[in-house]
């Protein structure tokens, strides 16, 4: 009696202790569907997300005055520089253009853009600051991929990416309220390719 007893405790007690995260779904892990759930620290008037593809910037996403945004012209960046690059063997990246006071300012590096995420709102911006730290969300496997919200912000299942030879590697790592970030645990390698990604 006293054993069976005892062994129940356990098993609630073990299941208890199991952290259940949610896979973010694949259409919702990309960059650009991560950037347009930023809640702004700042009050802003309007701001967009530009997708920048051999210098040459397009509006992908926008939200607040827009009317007012039409009013003010916004100026030429004297750079094509920004955040999140890839395409290769071609360029691009990511910016974000904002309207505070009727002043235009631009985000083009990461740490203007985790100034700009500011307190963690919600899940999405948890991953963004795993990806400015340079972790990466799987789409096709829960190893690399998973969130649970905790008392102090988000716990994230993420993973790093190697072409050569092509792995993924697994990590649990925190994102606080104040968007402080720390790798927990490295879980080790979870897919492992003799072949090499060369582009």
């Amino acid at each position: 009696m006293y054993k069976t007893f005892a062994a129940i405790i356990l098993i609630l007690l073990c299941n208890s202790c199991k952290e259940n995260f949610t896979k973010l779904k694949a259409g919702e892990s990309y960059d650009e569907e991560l950037l347009k759930a930023i809640v702004p620290h700042n009050y802003i008037e309007y701001w967009q997300i530009d997708y920048v593809y051999g210098f040459s910037p397009k509006k992908i996403f926008s939200t607040g005055d827009k009317e007012l945004a039409k009013q003010i012209l916004i100026p030429e960046t004297v750079n094509g520089n920004g955040f999140f690059s890839g395409c290769q063997p071609g360029y691009c990246n990511y910016r974000i253009v904002y309207l505070k006071n009727k002043t235009w300012h631009y985000v083009q590096d990461t740490e203007k853009l985790s100034e700009f995420i500011g307190e963690i709102d919600n899940e999405k911006e948890a991953f963004l600051i795993a990806r400015i730290k340079d972790y990466d969300i799987d789409n096709g496997s829960s190893e690399g991929n998973g969130f649970t919200k905790t008392e102090y912000g988000y716990k994230l299942k993420v993973h790093k990416y190697n072409t050569c030879p092509e792995s993924k590697e697994a990590f649990i790592v925190t994102v606080q309220k104040n968007g402080k970030f720390k790798e927990v645990k490295n879980r080790g390698y979870y897919y492992k390719s003799k072949d090499c990604i060369v582009y």
